[in-house]
Formats: C-alpha cells, sequence, structure tokens
C-alpha cells in the first residue's frame, strides 16, 4: 500500500501530492464537517432519537476517504454528546487508496485539541501495516472498520448496512476514478430505505450517479467559499436490500432475530470466553458450559501464551486473515489487560534455522519497509535486545508489538461479567432445535479432587445428570470435541497434543529472556519467576496425559535457543514441571468461524457441483440457524481468537462484519461440504 505524499501549505492544511487537492476546508475543517456530514445526514436528531430506544441497535455511517479521520472524529464527538449512557453501538466504515502515515496522521490532528479524547486512542490502534480490511476499537461503544484500496472494490467486498453515507474523497474534477458507476452500484447495494447521505460536492457527475441508483438529492447551501452541496435519502422503489458481499450462494447463511438475547457457549477457554464477554457486552445472557474442572482447563491453561505471527512472502488470503488477527489483538490486549499482569508487550523475536529461512525472513522484512511492524536484528543485535546468548549466525526479526499472555486469567478475566453465568464440571452431550429455540442435554461430572472444590466456590455447577439448558442461539468453543455433536461430524477437525514446561528461576542459575523468543519451539520472559518454555507438537494425539520423556524434548529444544539453557541439565524431573493439553486444528489450518451448516441437505441441494463447479446454483445454502462454532484455531488462538470472536458476534448480531467476505468465506464451515463436493470426495 502505498502512502499519501503530503504537502503541507503555510496554514499548515496538508494537500495531496496525488490529486493536487486539499484534506479539510482551510477555513475551518472541523466546522465544515459538521455542517456537511453530521447536520445534512440530520445525525443529531438521529442520535437523540435512538439514545431513547431501550433495545441495542448499531448505527452504521460509511465514508468514501478516511484521509486525516477529521470527519469520524467529529461524528465521534457528537456520537458521545447523546450515546454516553446508552448500550447502542456507532460503527464507522471508511475507504482509503492512500492512507496517511502515523506521523503525518499525528500532525494533521493536531490542530484539533478538542478532539483529543477519540484521536488518542485512533493514533494508539492506528495500523502499522496498511493492508486490506482492518478493525480498530476506539472505545466501548465505537468501532472502526477501515478498508485500504480503491473504494468500490472495497465496498464490494463489505457485509453491511448503511444508516448514511458520507461521500468525500477528493473533488470528482480532482479524482474521477473514484466517482465511479461501480462504486455507486455497491453504494446502492448497501443501502436502505432509511439510508441517508451528504456531500460537499454539487458536481453534475455526481448528482446523475445518485440519480441512477436510486437516491433523490436536494441542494443546501455550500460551507464556506461553496456555492452549493448536495444531501439526500435512497427512495429506489421495492429494491431489495442485499448487505451480502459478493460471495456464492452456499454461503449466504439465513438472517435470524434474538427477541431473548439468550446463549449458551460450550467451552471456557480462550475461545469461549472471548465469545461470551463479546456477546455479554452486546446485551446477550450467556451461560458457558465447560466440561473440566474450571475455566480454561484446557489448552487455554497454559502458564504463559504468545502472540504470535509468522507473515507469509506472498500476498495471499491466510496471510491477509492472520495481519488482520494479529494487528487486532495487539490492540485488544492492549485495552482490556494493559494495566494487569496478564498481557506484556514484550516484543518477539524470530529466529532463523536455517539459510532459507534467513532468506524468508530478509523477503519479509523487505515487504514492510518503511513501516514499524518489524524490524531486522543482527545477530549480535538479536542476543542483545533478547538478554540471553543465542544460538544463530543468521539475522532475525523483532516484532515490538507482540508479547506474551497468561490465558488462563485472561479467559477468567473476560468472563467476570454481569450476564455471564459459567457452570464447570459439566458436559454438554447433544443439541437439538425445536421450534426456533436451542436445546443442550447436560451430563454432569462428579467431583474427584481438592482443586475442584474451588472451581465449586468460584463457579457455578449442576448437582443432577441429564439436565437441559434452552437458548436462542448455540456457540460451540469446544476444540476437537466439537465433532461428538451429530451437526458437526462432518468438519475436519484434528487434535494436537502439546507439552509445555515450566522451570522455578529460584532453583537455577539460567535466567530469562526479555523478550520472547520462537524458532522450533519459544520460550518466554519471566512470570512470578518462572521460566516457560516449549511445546512439543504431537498431530491427532488427544492424550492429555503428563508424559515425562517430553521434559527432555522441550529442554533440549530450548537449549538449541540458546547454550546458557545447559545449566537446566542439572536439574531433576522434579524441578523441571510442566502440562499437557490439547489443541484443535482443522484440515486447511483456518478457523471455523459461523453458523453451521447443514452438510446431508447441501450434499443433496448441491450435488450438480461435483459435475460441473460453475453450476449456476440460485438457491442460499441450508444451515442449522442459530448453531454457531468458534474452533480450529491451533497453536495460533492467542492471535487468532479475538478478531474471529468479535467477527461471529457481529454475525449474530447482523451488524457489519470486520472483515472482507473473501476471508469471511475461508472461515465458513461450509467450505468443507463444497470443497468436498467439487473434489470428488462425497
Amino acid at each position: 500500500m502505498k502512502h499519501a505524499d503530503l504537502i503541507w501549505d503555510e496554514t499548515g492544511t496538508p494537500c495531496s501530492s496525488q490529486f493536487d487537492d486539499v484534506y479539510f476546508s482551510k477555513v475551518g475543517g472541523l466546522d465544515e464537517t459538521r455542517h456537511v456530514f453530521l447536520a445534512h445526514n440530520q445525525l443529531p436528531e438521529r442520535f437523540q432519537a435512538l439514545s431513547k430506544q431501550d433495545e441495542r441497535k448499531t448505527f452504521v455511517v460509511a465514508e468514501t476517504g478516511f484521509g486525516t479521520g477529521l470527519n469520524f472524529l467529529a461524528c465521534c464527538q457528537l456520537w458521545d454528546e447523546h450515546m454516553a449512557n446508552s448500550n447502542h453501538e456507532l460503527v464507522f466504515v471508511s475507504t482509503e487508496m492512500y492512507p496517511l502515515t502515523h506521523e503525518d496522521l499525528q500532525k494533521a490532528l493536531s490542530v484539533w485539541p478538542e478532539l483529543e479524547k477519540w484521536s488518542t486512542p485512533l493514533m494508539n490502534s492506528y495500523p502499522k501495516v496498511c493492508t486490506g480490511l482492518q478493525t480498530l476499537r476506539i472505545s466501548g461503544k465505537i468501532r472502526l472498520i477501515l478498508a485500504f484500496g480503491d473504494a468500490a472494490e472495497s465496498f464490494s467486498k463489505l457485509n453491511a448496512s448503511i444508516d448514511a453515507w458520507f461521500l468525500d474523497g477528493f473533488a470528482p474534477s480532482k479524482n474521477p476514478e473514484m466517482w465511479s458507476d461501480r462504486l455507486f452500484q455497491q453504494i446502492q447495494r448497501l443501502s436502505h430505505q432509511k439510508t441517508s447521505f451528504a456531500t460537499f460536492t454539487a458536481a453534475r457527475v455526481v448528482k446523475d450517479l445518485l440519480t441512477n441508483h436510486g437516491f433523490e438529492f436536494k441542494k443546501a447551501k455550500g460551507f464556506g467559499r461553496k456555492r452549493d452541496m448536495i444531501h439526500g435519502h435512497f427512495v429506489q422503489a421495492n429494491a431489495p436490500h442485499n448487505s451480502n458481499a459478493n460471495t456464492e450462494v452456499w454461503y449466504q447463511t439465513p438472517i435470524l432475530s434474538h427477541p431473548n438475547k439468550t446463549a449458551i457457549v460450550v467451552g471456557a477457554g480462550l475461545a469461549g470466553a472471548h465469545t461470551a464477554n463479546g456477546l455479554a457486552n452486546r446485551g446477550w445472557q450467556v451461560t458457558v458450559l465447560e466440561q473440566g474442572e474450571c475455566v480454561a482447563s484446557g489448552a487455554s491453561g497454559n502458564y504463559q501464551g504468545v502472540l504470535y505471527t509468522k507473515p507469509s512472502v506472498q500476498e495471499t488470503k491466510e496471510d491477509s486473515f492472520y495481519l488482520a488477527s494479529f494487528q487486532y489483538a495487539v490492540q485488544h490486549y492492549q485495552a482490556h489487560f494493559s494495566e494487569s499482569e496478564i498481557w506484556q508487550q514484550a516484543g518477539l523475536i524470530q529466529l532463523a534455522q536455517s539459510e532459507k529461512e534467513a532468506l524468508k525472513l530478509t523477503r519479509v522484512n523487505e515487504k514492510y519497509l518503511g513501516t514499524s511492524f518489524n524490524q531486522k536484528l543482527s545477530p549480535e543485535q538479536a542476543t542483545q535486545k533478547a538478554g540471553v546468548d543465542l544460538n544463530t549466525n543468521f539475522d532475525a526479526l523483532f516484532y515490538p508489538d507482540s508479547g506474551w499472555v497468561n490465558p488462563a486469567e485472561a479467559c477468567r478475566a473476560l468472563l467476570n461479567h454481569s450476564n455471564i453465568q459459567v457452570i464447570c464440571n459439566t458436559k454438554a452431550s447433544s443439541v437439538e432445535r425445536t421450534n426456533s429455540i436451542w436445546n443442550v442435554t447436560l451430563e454432569t461430572a462428579s467431583f474427584s479432587n481438592e482443586s475442584s472444590k474451588d472451581a465449586r466456590s468460584s463457579e457455578d455447577t449442576i448437582s443432577s445428570k441429564n439436565k437441559v439448558l434452552s437458548a436462542d442461539i448455540v456457540v460451540l468453543c469446544s476444540a476437537w470435541e466439537a465433532n461428538q455433536f451429530e451437526q458437526m461430524k462432518h468438519l475436519p477437525l484434528t487434535p494436537i497434543r502439546g507439552q509445555v514446561s515450566q522451570v522455578d528461576l529460584a532453583t537455577t542459575s539460567a535466567e530469562a529472556p526479555n523478550t520472547v523468543i520462537c524458532a522450533d519451539s519459544y520460550v518466554t520472559p519471566s512470570d512470578n519467576n518462572k521460566l516457560n518454555f516449549g511445546a512439543t507438537f504431537d498431530l491427532k494425539d488427544s492424550d492429555a496425559s503428563y508424559r515425562n520423556e517430553d521434559i527432555k524434548t522441550n529442554v533440549s529444544k530450548l537449549q538449541s535457543i540458546s547454550t546458557e539453557f545447559k545449566v537446566l541439565d542439572e536439574l531433576n524431573e522434579e524441578q523441571i514441571t510442566g502440562r499437557a493439553s490439547v489443541r484443535c486444528i482443522t484440515s486447511d489450518r483456518l478457523p471455523v468461524v459461523g453458523m453451521i451448516n447443514d452438510h446431508d441437505a447441501m450434499l443433496d441441494q448441491y450435488q450438480q457441483l461435483a459435475k460441473d463447479r460453475k453450476w449456476p446454483y440460485q438457491e442460499p445454502g441450508s444451515y442449522h440457524p442459530g448453531l454457531y462454532a468458534n474452533l480450529g484455531h491451533g497453536s495460533k488462538g492467542l492471535t487468532t481468537i479475538p478478531l474471529c470472536s468479535e467477527l461471529l458476534c457481529a454475525m449474530v448480531e447482523n451488524d457489519p462484519l470486520l472483515l472482507h467476505q473473501e476471508l469471511i468465506d475461508s472461515l465458513n464451515p461450509t467450505r468443507f461440504t463444497i470443497n468436498g463436493l467439487i473434489k470428488g470426495k462425497f
């Protein structure tokens, strides 16, 4: 992505050298925004009316040129004036072909101190790598979705329903490519009968585009020296609203309403805790079922987890997904846990283990030159930053935004919510839908040891067996064990056993590194004077029992990172503790996020795909309405779960989705049914 090339005039106003135009009015940019976009979309009146409604609503504004973010920040200010004490949410979607650098953005916004309350979190979360679609959480009630690239293409991949349009960007005479029929086709698709618009321009080409795509407009006095502006509403008669972006019919899930807003989440690990917290924050009453004795009793109970990313040199869907997930996860952990010991932004050093891998790391670094996303380190620099003598002769990469998380404490914090009830020692044995309600049959385990007594005091338990809980929706976050449910048996979920190790630093002369270090294994900075490292990787192994032989494996891999850890050979097996757990991956290594498809019905429905993959189907796919999954995150769960959980909650609430449609489709459970049909597996 090419950044904007700015020229600053004598008044301090930024101008685009690409388009020879100013970003905002020299006689009052903020006043212009309030006059053109806020007032002529009737936002003060609409926000005030919305504030009086009890049922949670999401108001969606979309903009065709983010620029300096001034329009967005002014909208945030107006929203908070009316919505400070409401449970409603503002989602602001904006596109930008030439994003400002972090430094230019900060300089441009410094002239508006009255917007600092919102510009500060914008600057803190502004992506270091401006590519694709990025979601920024500005506050608990305001979310910004930034789509970097061509406006028409970006909106073609968006799944949303827009309430108000800010038709901004540089003037049609300066930037005719943006004011195109392609763009207004998407504006029409994303609009509904109550959608408004406003724009600073009254150019004939814009009037014609609006008229041709279902809008009526009125003239109004322009701001400053501009004589006219236009504003209006979408009025196309009988126009079917279609917020679904361009996608195959089998990925189009039914749109549901949930008046009771009750949910059952199966699994109290990271995926379950994030999902439950996201729903609870939206006003849902959530029951979380955990078959273990306490929260995070599985893989999410490891001592320290790593916020890990390993970008690809190529531009792939997978790389785009993991990059978006990583940048979202950084701001998520900062927002939730920066004041606690749960999250430490210590940075991460990625070591190369061969000349081929070193070349790849160099190319990844070149891919992000001009950003502070990662830094190339010589072997000497890597050792200095790590604080331990590293066994490497190759250059390394340092990711300053990365770090480590205490996953079990994160789960407990997220589940500590007045709208969430956690029930431990309880297994969900089946899920069935009757009359639009999901019923979950429970099997309750008995307490067997002292640690379970702590679980009993902190989380609710069910005393009798074979009870049934009911809710509007069910979300399965139980990793590979989700295959036990009849509706999930077709999904290729594979268990991966992993064992981590821990050493009390008081028992050895070894010292923990200053940063996370990743090679064939990982080691983290000290937490409570403990050194944590690992982990083993046993594919298709679901046995979570602890194995003494894995201690040697983890120690050996740790010593390959640094010979300073040779002193651990002096310890006996009792002095090196640890735990084993089972993670879950899918056959294509991407998570499963979304509504579960009816596999058998789709096999019958789309059987012609086995003969002709381009068969022109028109009928949407068959799904289990209200049954969702959020699983298959493997070893990258700390990176992918925050974004995937918010994506799933947005699906449930029919809010704008946080990824481009092609990435959402790549996470859809239906992909395994459709791809299997096309490849002749069924």
